[in-house]
Formats: structure tokens, sequence, C-alpha cells
């Protein structure tokens, strides 16, 4: 008995399926259309094997509300094969698709006192086809509602404000307010979405609109200026901070070139003043020792007839002890004093030889 009603079930489904999707046409702002009445058999099959129903095909985005006998609902939202008892049964279809309409222009008073004509297009959808089949006329109805909220929405702002559709935050702030509004209507807001709205039409006084339209202008390329500025003050900052540090940078070599000079000079003069005291000393030293010798050898051409030949023995011998003792080394100067000239004094070695070398001399003049 199972199997035999499984039969016949898939023969209803298969009979369905061959006869295709009907054509379902929704008429102008109608999101409902009546479909055909299905009559299900109460016949010996059913009798036999309790296998009774219809095949339902609907087309792409389009729900199906089932009335039964008793007048009972069933909203589908998709179609297949529909077990039901044998009797006479109604489709409704609605329309599920993304739908757009306008409603007529509005007049009214802005707030600011400017009379102005809107129309706005809007876009909606069915959220709830078995709410929106108890709406006697739903899409009129919120035709007529959005009508009343445009009348509401004109008086409410200023004719400048309304005039500032174009930008997107304004657009958004329309949008916001006809939700918000229809968010009122309980079920109607339930069974049919606002999906987005704009302005699609506006009339107002030509002169403003002229005014308007010549103030934009002005402010854009006011801004336009004042962009220009900014950047060409941004461009003279940079200038100004490049420049600053360009003059640091040329300072800061300035100072360190003066006063590497500056050591340098120091070191040169120090240089200068060791040269020429090696060079005093040396010539110091030369002139000592020809004097030196000089006395050395006046005193051996007369020691024959000195008339104290041991002192003067003695006194040659202490000089060429002294020559003998003198290094060659030249002593360090000390550093020059600040504000003051250095002092040069003679080595003691040199002063020795010129105390020694006087000595002799004085052994060799004549006693008076």
């Amino acid at each position: 008995m199972i199997n035999l009603r499984r039969f016949f079930l898939r023969a209803i489904e298969n009979r369905g399926r061959a006869l295709g999707t009907p054509p379902v046409k929704f008429e102008n702002r109608k999101i409902i259309a009546t479909g055909p009445e299905l009559d299900v058999p109460n016949g010996l099959i059913y009798f036999l094997t309790d296998a009774s129903g219809f095949y339902l095909s609907l087309p792409p985005n389009t729900a199906a509300i089932i009335v039964h006998p008793d007048g009972s609902i069933d909203p589908k939202s998709t179609g297949g094969l529909q077990e039901v008892r044998p009797g006479l049964y109604k489709i409704i279809y609605v329309d599920m698709h993304d739908r757009s309409d306008s409603t007529q222009p509005v007049s009214e008073i802005a707030l600011d006192g400017e009379a102005l004509t809107l129309r706005v297009l809007f876009r909606y959808r069915v959220v709830d086809p078995v709410l929106a089949l108890g709406i006697e006329r739903p899409v009129e109805t919120l035709i007529e509602h959005l009508q009343t909220d445009l009348a509401q929405y004109i008086r409410t702002h200023n004719h400048n404000d309304i005039a500032d559709r174009s930008n997107s935050q304004e657009a958004g702030k329309i949008l916001q307010f006809f939700a918000q509004r229809h968010a009122t209507r309980n079920r109607l807001s339930r069974a049919i979405s606002i999906e987005g709205i704009e302005l699609k039409e506006f009339t107002g006084d030509s002169e403003f609109v002229s005014m308007r339209r010549n103030t934009l202008t002005q402010q854009r390329q006011t801004q336009i200026e004042i962009d220009l500025l900014d950047r060409k003050n941004e461009i003279e900052k940079l200038k100004a901070e490049q420049k600053m540090e360009i003059d640091r940078l040329t300072a800061k070599a300035t100072a360190e070139t003066t006063k590497l000079r500056n050591e340098i000079l120091r070191e040169t003069q120090k240089q200068d003043i060791l040269l020429e005291n090696m060079r005093s000393q040396t010539q110091r030293r030369h002139e000592l020792l020809v004097k030196a010798v000089d006395a050395v050898g006046q005193a051996v051409e007369h020691s024959s007839y000195s008339r104290n030949p041991s002192e003067i023995k003695t006194a040659i011998n202490n000089l060429l002890d002294a020559i003998k003792e003198n290094s060659p080394t030249i002593e360090q100067p000390e550093p020059p004093k600040v504000g003051g000239s250095a002092s040069h004094t003679p080595p003691a070695s040199n002063q020795k030889i010129e105390n020694l070398t006087n000595t002799l001399l004085d052994l060799l003049k004549p006693k008076k």
C-alpha cells in the first residue's frame, strides 16, 4: 500500500513538472496576482491509497499563498509537490522582486518660507506575503504614506538643506527620515520594506536656485584658492625649514673649520717657535765653541811664557771637558705665556762653556 501511494504521488509530481511553470503577470502597482483554482479529486485512488495533491510550480522571486477549502492559508516560498486532501484550492501569487515607483509631485512651504515641489523615487520589496495579502491596495497605501511623509519632510527642512540632496551624507539622511516614518506603521512596514529613496524632481524659486548655484560656484572657487594658499604656505614653510637647516649646517661647518684652522695655526706657531729656539741655540753654541777654540789656541800659543801656566792648563782642561759634556740635543722651550713673550734661557752647558772661556781669556791677559 505504501509503495502504491508513493507511485501515485510521484505520478502527480511528474505530471506537474511536465506542465512547466505557468506565466504570472503582475499589474502596475500590484504585488498580488490571482492564480488558478486547483481541484484535487476525491476518487477511488484516494480511497485506496490515501494519495492526493498537486504540484506547485513557481517563477523566480515569486511566492505563493495556498488557500485551502476551509479558508486557511499556507504561504510557500518554493514550489514542489503539495500533499493535500481532496478539495478546491486557490493559488495567490505574490511578487518578491525589488520594485521601484515614484510619488506624485508634492508642494509645500519649507521651514525657511520657500515654496517647494518635490517628487521621490523609491524602491521597495515584499518581506511578508501573508501580511501584504491582508492589506488592501498595499502599494497605493505605501505611496500615500510616502507623499504624506514628503510633505512633512519639506515642512521640517530648509530650502538650502533640501537642495543639497546630491551630497551622499544628505542622501543618507533622506532615507533615514522616510525609513523612520515608515517604521511607525507597524503592519505595513512588516509587510513591505523600503530599500532606497531619492528625490527625483525638485522645483523651487528660480531666483533662489540661481543664487544658490552662484554661491556654490563661489564657494568652490574660494575653497580652491584656500587649498592653493595652504599649499603655498606649506611650500614656504618647507623652504624656511630647509634654509634654517642649511644655515645651521653651514654655521656648524664654519665653526669646525675655524676651530681646525686655529688649531693648525697654533701648532704652526709652536713649531715656528721651536725651530727658532733650535736655530738660536745652535747659533749660540756655534759662537761659543768658536770663541772657546780661539781661547784655547791663544792659551797654547802663549803657554811657554805665561806667568801662570798651571792655571792656564787647568782652565784649558776644564773648558775642553765642558765642550765634551755639551750634548748636541736641544732643550725644549717652555710654552709661551699668555699675554707675554717667551723667555729664552740659555742651557746650563752653554753658560758653563762661556764662563770657562771668559776665565781662560782673563788668564791670558797681561798683568798690569
